[in-house]
Parts: structure tokens; C-alpha cells; sequence
């Protein structure tokens, strides 16, 4: 079952490389999407969009004149009056959020950006695919980068002054943020496509070697893992002491942080994908065919709803917004209230 995720997943990126040969990209990727109180920045195709929160209107998008061969499904990260965008022709663009125009460029790279960038006080946290962790200034100029053995694919995540890094290498990274300088580094068996997710003294990965860890923060040892029998195409996430996360066959589970052992499970009947979304009243899962389930804390339904098209992510919460985006289906982007009522949906003129 891992090597038909990755092969799903490597199809999905090669997909986007040929369809990007067109004279237009027909959209076979996944959206990605960050947003503020105002705003929704989404990441697809083509294209960047942002748009109103309170009713998904367009406010701009970039670029003005498309590229057929650049395309763009990273996470935008967000870092007060600009909005930095990875792309697949190997570039990060700084766009101001209030009109879209280019703040600044990095063309360092030599690969794409696939998991999106992340901004941490004064530095920007950018992982490529060619194997490199690039951490910039505000203004897109490079402080130091650190090399890793393969893809990164994924978005680091930090605490304190450590970035903690994933890769497709099977390593998982603690990394200074100040200099980049090695901390340890963890084998963990399979290679890891998602982000890590933290409480306050361990990690938690998913890797496709079928398996959630969680991991001692200061130090990298390894303090459980549960085997799944099945693979793994969703990112652990981490609440009050709990850790969700679902599998291939469509079963939710919640474990202990503590010792990984389980507390319930859910069988939500198609493959559980992306990262669940916590809401205030409890977990929200995406399955890739079209799936939204809420879940309470203790695992009763809360309600469920039904996407034409796909789910390669979870939902992304956007001030009191369930933001979500959808692949090969009618809309990009649907808005929903934490009791699961649509607020609106957008979809792309094209």
C-alpha cells in the first residue's frame, strides 16, 4: 500500500509537469491555501488568487499574463503586507497582499516548491525539492541554507529556536534556526511527506513505512510508533493530549500523546487524506473522495458533508472558517462554518 501512495503521489506531480506543457494548465494538482482575517490566498495552477474571506470574492491574482510553464500548489505563507508563493519553476515570490504586485524574487533554487514556506519573526523557512532548506530574510535575501539527502516535500515546523524538518530522505531534522547548524537527526524507516506535528516535548510523523511516531524533541530518540497495516497519506495532528490521524482503508484514530495508545477509532469509509482541521468543538477529516467529517473529541459524529471532486488536503481553518480545496471538481475552493454549513465557494474563470 506505501509504494501505491507514493506512486499516487509522484503521479499527481507528474501530471502537473506535463499538463503544464499546454498553453494553460488543467488543474490536476491540489490548492494551496494559508489566509488571515481578511483574506484567503490560494495557490493552483496557474495561478495565486486572493480572496475576500466574508464571501470568496476576488480581490486580485497573479501573474497578470500566464506562464504556461509555471505553475503553483504551495502553501502561500503570510508575513504582514506580502504573501510568498514557492512555484514549479523553481522560484519564491513575495506578492503584496493588498494588490498582488511582486515585492521581491528568489531564484536560487534549482528544483519546485512543493510543501509551502513559513515565516518565523525575521526569517523565512523555505523547503525545495532539491534537497535544500533555504531560510531567508524578510527581504528574500539568503542567510543560510542546509542540504538534506533527498526531496523535501513538506513544511517545517519550529519551536523555540529549533525548526524541525521532514523529508523523503526518511529523516526527520532538528535544525538551529539561526544558523542552520545540526541538532540531531532521526532515521525514522519511511519517507516523510507531510509536516511533523508538536506539543511541547515530542514530535509526531507519519511515514510511509506505515507507521506514526512520536519523537523526543530534544534529542530525536524515538518514544513510541504504532504500525499501521495499511499506508498513510494524512499528517498526525496534535490536541490536548490526543493525536489524530487516519489511514488508507478510511479508519480514524485517536491515540495517547503520552504512550500512542489508542483512545477510540472511527471508521470513516474512504482513504483519510491531508491533516484534520481542529475546530472548538472537535476534528474535522478529509477523505480523498469527497469526504467532510466532523467528529467530536470523543469521536461521535458531529456531521458529515459530500465534495464533488478530490481532497488531497485537509481543511485549513481561516478565522472561524473551515477553508477547503478541491481537486478535479466544480469549484476550487469551498467555505464552510464550523457546523458544516456552506458560506461560499469559488471557482476560477477560465
Amino acid at each position: 500500500m506505501k509504494k501505491k501512495i507514493l506512486l499516487t503521489l509522484m503521479f499527481l506531480i507528474l501530471a502537473i509537469s506535463i499538463s503544464a506543457c499546454g498553453s494553460r494548465l488543467s488543474a490536476s494538482g491540489w490548492p494551496g491555501i494559508s489566509g488571515d482575517e481578511n483574506s484567503v490566498y490560494v495557490a493552483y495552477g496557474n495561478e495565486v488568487y486572493s480572496l475576500r474571506l466574508k464571501d470568496g470574492s476576488l480581490n486580485w491574482k497573479y501573474p497578470e499574463k500566464i506562464e504556461a510553464a509555471r505553475t503553483f500548489y504551495a502553501n502561500p505563507a503570510i508575513n504582514g503586507s506580502n504573501v510568498i508563493v514557492g512555484d514549479y519553476k523553481n522560484g519564491l515570490t513575495a506578492l503584496n497582499t493588498q494588490t498582488g504586485s511582486v515585492a521581491w524574487t528568489f531564484n536560487q533554487a534549482t528544483n519546485r516548491y512543493i510543501g509551502g514556506a513559513l515565516v518565523v519573526g525575521d526569517t523565512i523557512l523555505a523547503p525545495n525539492a532539491d534537497h535544500n532548506l533555504f531560510a531567508l530574510d524578510l527581504n528574500g535575501n539568503l542567510k543560510w541554507k542546509y542540504t538534506v539527502r533527498q526531496a523535501l516535500w513538506s513544511t517545517p515546523v519550529v519551536r523555540g529556536e529549533t525548526v524541525y524538518l521532514s523529508s523523503m530522505d526518511h529523516y526527520l531534522y532538528a535544525l538551529d534556526i539561526k544558523s542552520g547548524q545540526l541538532i540531531w537527526e532521526t532515521d525514522l524507516g519511511g519517507a516523510i511527506v507531510y509536516s511533523p506535528s508538536l506539543d511541547t516535548d515530542s514530535i509526531f510523523v507519519a511515514t510511509l513505512a506505515n507507521e506514526v511516531l512520536a519523537v523526543n524533541a530534544q534529542n530525536g530518540s524515538v518514544i513510541w510508533k504504532n504500525k499501521s497495516e495499511v499506508g498513510l497519506w494524512s499528517q498526525p495532528i496534535y490536541f490536548d493530549g490526543i493525536v489524530y490521524y487516519g489511514d488508507t482503508a478510511g479508519k480514524i484514530y485517536a491515540v495517547s500523546a503520552k504512550d500512542g495508545s489508542k483512545v477510540w477509532d472511527y471508521f470513516m469509509g474512504e482513504m483519510v487524506s491531508g491533516a484534520a482541521a481542529v475546530m472548538p468543538e472537535g476534528i474535522v477529516f478529509a477523505g480523498e473522495n469527497g469526504k467532510l467529517m466532523a467528529l467530536d473529541f470523543n469521536g461521535n459524529v458531529l456531521w458529515t458533508r459530500s465534495i464533488s471532486g478530490k481532497l488531497y488536503t485537509g481543511p485549513v481553518i481561516v478565522d472561524g472558517h473551515l477553508i477547503l480545496g478541491i481537486s478535479q471538481g466544480d469549484e476550487v475552493i469551498k467555505a464552510y462554518d464550523f457546523n458544516g454549513n456552506e458560506v461560499w465557494k469559488f471557482k476560477p474563470e477560465r
